[in-house]
């Protein structure tokens, strides 16, 4: 039973399904969610032969952590590793006025950008909707999270039934309760799904990982940009916007040898206006393999200052956990590289070390 993946009223249409009283199936997702509970026969007022039964039938939690890395800034990063071995990563931002989580939706990811290690190695299977929830929970329990981005490895619109589950479940009150209004989804562009997500999902905010302005650039950093290019994605994000009745957010990397030229400045201001759009400038975490190079602080405000000048509305997003493999797919393939080769003095403590 996949309880983190059902609402309340999911699980208990699935009770009686098998013969038990509806009220069974809510009292696993809202025991779940508790504290300390790592078994079904964890839940307190579960009888102890069902209990029994569905702890046979398979493990509660769809993931156990694997690693963990702390930045001095308070940022953790997770790596958990699924039941099928596979691992993925979700992020907690902790401030003192907001704890915001950043989770994936796939292993790996398709879309292969070429400053992002998420991607490096593919994509390797989807996310389940209690995969993707089951990562807010596990910080959750430290921390009560208030704001959820999906901006972590894959392509949330090519999991799209499971994201648009999760984000269900996640709003459910017998479960974490969150706002829609608190959640961010960051898709690379995909236009039939920006326009569905319009419908689906109207009070999150979208937000399109561009990157570049132009298509020869951005499709050198974004491949996906060579089946859906700008002219497509834009128009999406456009009906998008009129849909909603809100602006969405242009996710920007940084790259010094790629995207920051006076010219892609220009572009992106000029982009940004059309669609009345609020950038974010987003300087590199350096990937190794990748050959990008970080922007300096003076180039990184260099370029706000031209996109300013040309009239895009944009803020720098402040780097967290610049110490601990933050960014996407970097620590999971310093752990898949260190296995490959025993001994590596670079690889990530165990978790709570």
């Amino acid at each position: 039973m996949d309880v983190f993946g059902m609402t309340a009223q999911q699980a208990r249409a699935w009770a009686t399904s098998i013969g038990l009283p509806a009220f069974r199936g809510e009292q696993l997702v809202q025991g779940a969610y508790r504290p300390g509970v790592a078994r079904f026969a964890d839940i307190k007022g579960l009888p102890r032969e069902l209990a029994q039964r569905l702890d046979a039938d398979g493990p509660l939690l769809p993931a156990t952590e694997a690693r963990r890395q702390e930045s001095a800034d308070g940022t953790v990063k997770s790596l958990l590793r699924l039941h099928d071995g596979k691992q993925v990563e979700c992020v907690s931002i902790p401030t003192a006025e907001r704890h915001t989580v950043c989770v994936s939706s796939q292993v790996g990811c398709a879309v292969g950008c070429s400053f992002c290690a998420s991607g490096l190695n593919g994509v390797e299977r989807d996310l389940t909707a209690g995969e993707i929830v089951y990562q807010v929970l596990h910080h959750h329990l430290r921390r009560p999270v208030t704001n959820l981005v999906f901006m972590g490895s894959g392509e949330p619109f090519f999991n799209y039934d499971n994201v648009i589950q999760a984000i269900r479940v996640l709003g459910d009150p017998a479960g974490l309760g969150m706002g829609r209004r608190r959640m961010v989804v960051s898709t690379s562009g995909v236009p039939a799904r920006i326009r569905q997500f319009a419908i689906d999902e109207p009070q999150i905010t979208l937000a399109l990982s561009l990157h570049a302005a132009d298509d020869e650039t951005r499709s050198r950093l974004v491949p996906l940009n060579r089946r859906w290019p700008l002219e497509d994605v834009l128009a999406a994000m456009g009906d998008y916007a009129g849909t909603v009745g809100r602006r969405p957010t242009l996710e920007y990397v940084l790259l010094a040898d790629a995207n920051m030229t006076p010219g892609h400045a220009e572009s992106l201001a000029r982009e940004a206006r059309g669609l009345g759009a609020h950038i974010n400038l987003i300087p590199f975490n350096p990937v190794f393999e990748t050959g990008h190079r970080r922007p300096t602080p003076e180039e990184v405000h260099g370029f706000g200052e031209l996109v300013a000048y040309h009239g895009g509305y944009a803020t720098v997003r402040g780097q967290r956990g610049s110490d601990i493999d933050a960014a996407c797919g970097q620590l999971k393939r310093r752990v898949e590289e260190a296995v490959a080769a025993p001994g590596d003095p670079a690889l990530p403590g165990p978790a709570g070390a």
